[in-house]
């Protein structure tokens, strides 16, 4: 619910700087880099067990059209905290995503955002078989927030499902909120 409060109150913010941004453009050049934190909300099977997740991401975009088109490569690592109720039977998810992509500028501070890849799950639970990787697919849309000089913050909201890890188990969906500081060298 903290969760949805906030991106409440980041709403409004999202309008000022859509207007604000119209006359400005971002003056970086070249490979752009951005060091975030993230949160969200387990949903579907996920929302049964488990609450939400918290985790910290790093990701490069290699210019294909200039300020429109990126190639995005993303990795971190997100903790998915289990419920008080199973807390007794299953551990945290830990998971290292390591994602490719695309990231779409439709204006110029306001994107679009696909990626696939596979999360890591670094704590196997030992009572049930299953396996270390899962395919992973993450889409998001977003808001840069130009600073000064080349940068920005960049904030986001998506839907990310992995596969199963575990044979009874389901897909593992959240949806995501991402807030980075980025920066081009």
């Amino acid at each position: 619910m903290k969760t949805i409060n906030a991106l409440t109150l980041l709403l409004p913010l999202f309008a000022f700087q859509s207007a604000k941004a119209q006359s400005q453009v971002y003056s970086g050049t070249g490979i752009r880099y951005s060091v975030g934190i993230e949160t969200g909300l387990a949903t579907g099977y996920l929302a049964k067990k488990y609450e939400a997740p918290l985790g910290v991401s790093v990701q490069a975009e290699f210019p294909i059209t200039e300020s429109i088109l990126y190639a995005s490569v993303n990795t971190g690592f997100n903790n998915i905290f289990v419920t008080g109720n199973y807390s007794h039977l299953v551990d945290d998810l830990q998971l290292v995503p390591v994602k490719a992509g695309l990231k779409y500028f439709y204006r110029s501070n306001l994107y679009l955002q696909s990626e696939i890849g596979f999360s890591f799950l670094l704590n196997k639970t030992n009572c049930v078989e299953g396996k270390k990787a899962a395919f992973v697919y993450a889409l998001q849309a977003g808001m840069i927030f130009y600073l000064h000089n080349n940068n920005y913050i960049d904030a986001g909201l998506r839907y990310e499902s992995n596969g199963k890890f575990y044979h009874c188990d389901h897909t593992n969906n959240f949806v995501g909120f991402r807030i980075a500081w980025g920066f081009s060298l």
